[in-house]
């Protein structure tokens, strides 16, 4: 049935809400709209949803991770000035730019599933619409067993042709970055679209969804600074998307250049889910913890040369989880610099 609820905290990176029973990465702001598509997942999708909470909240060591993160491309047409991989591509220009191969790509999706993989995001630094497999990526993993199948995006390359194609592939979430309501701030914030484009195309695939896949969240989310000014253009995504999309959310913006980036102070008792749940994949062979970790600070191994169940397992991994378990995480440099605990 349709919902409206009020804003509230909840950790939403790997997509759907959660139990407030544990909600140690509370730094997501979401008003839900509606909740149609959730009664039409299956048993494995609830089940999956469930181990989510339980896993991290537990301190539970899973054999494999419930998720991976899967950075397909760096590419990205846009030049958005809040996030970090436009400083890296400025630095290092088109010599940066990779694309992972079909191969690589299967093989990723196949070891996750000979060991317990439940669900994807197609993302970290680019723009998954930019990779011209897209369409199959998505089929794959769905046509393989992957529960719970999701990408972020700006939704800029979104036609309607694409839209369609991946609704019929079985996509399950679409998170869609929507980063202000006044096109002049959109501009500047979406360096290189128009607020008008993102809208006609969200627009497209909402109507898409609710013809050819209705079980398919569509989430749209703002970077939040905390000012009047950013917070009544939340209030307008609200009387914007209201009745088309499932929720829209905002996460503060935070700072992340090194020279600019204090430390938080420790937070008695916080131990952080990610570690526990899931694993970032990330185009230049790393595989790290975080998905703050865009300068790969915390790396656990390399997807191109070692088996990814065996990073997982291994020392390194090991001694994380450990550190969290045991509420060390102000041990970690990285850690010290991280907006979850405060935010919690």
């Amino acid at each position: 049935m349709d919902q409206q609820v009020n804003e509230t905290d909840r950790e939403t990176e790997a997509g759907a809400e959660e139990d407030a029973s544990f909600n140690a990465n509370a730094t997501y702001h979401e008003v839900v709209f509606s909740d149609k598509w959730l009664a039409l997942r299956d048993a494995a999708y609830q089940d999956y949803r469930d181990q989510w909470t339980s896993v991290p909240e537990q301190k539970l060591e899973l054999a494999f991770p419930l998720h991976l993160d899967i950075e397909t491309t760096n590419i990205c047409n846009l030049l958005c000035p809040m996030c970090p991989r436009t400083s890296l591509y400025l630095d290092a220009g088109k010599e940066m730019l990779q694309e992972m191969t079909r191969e690589e790509y299967s093989d990723i999706i196949d070891q996750g599933l000979k060991h317990g993989l439940k669900s994807i995001k197609l993302n970290y630094l680019g723009e998954p619409m930019a990779h011209k497999d897209l369409v199959w990526q998505v089929r794959y993993a769905k046509e393989q067993g992957v529960v719970d199948v999701m990408m972020n995006s700006n939704a800029t390359l979104l036609t309607k042709i694409l839209g369609k194609a991946l609704l019929e592939a079985g996509l399950d979430k679409l998170f869609v970055s929507f980063d202000a309501i006044s096109p002049r701030d959109y501009e500047i914030q979406r360096k290189g679209t128009t607020i008008g484009k993102v809208i006609d195309n969200v627009f497209n695939f909402v109507n898409l969804r609710n013809e050819h896949r209705p079980s398919c969240q569509i989430r749209l989310s703002m970077v939040m600074y905390d000012t009047e000014y950013w917070h009544r253009q939340f209030e307008g995504l609200k009387i914007m998307w209201d009745g088309m999309v499932d929720a829209i959310g905002y996460g503060f913006y935070t700072e992340r250049d090194p020279s600019k980036m204090d430390e938080y102070p420790e937070v008695e008792g916080f131990h952080c889910s990610q570690p526990f749940q899931r694993m970032f994949i990330k185009i230049n062979g790393n595989v790290t913890v975080c998905c703050v970790d865009d300068k790969d600070e915390i790396l656990m191994g390399n997807w191109r040369e070692t088996p990814l169940q065996d990073i997982w397992q291994g020392e390194k991994y090991k001694a994380f989880r450990k550190s969290q378990a045991e509420g060390k995480y102000y041990d970690n440099a990285l850690c010290r610099k991280c907006y979850l605990p405060v935010s919690a």
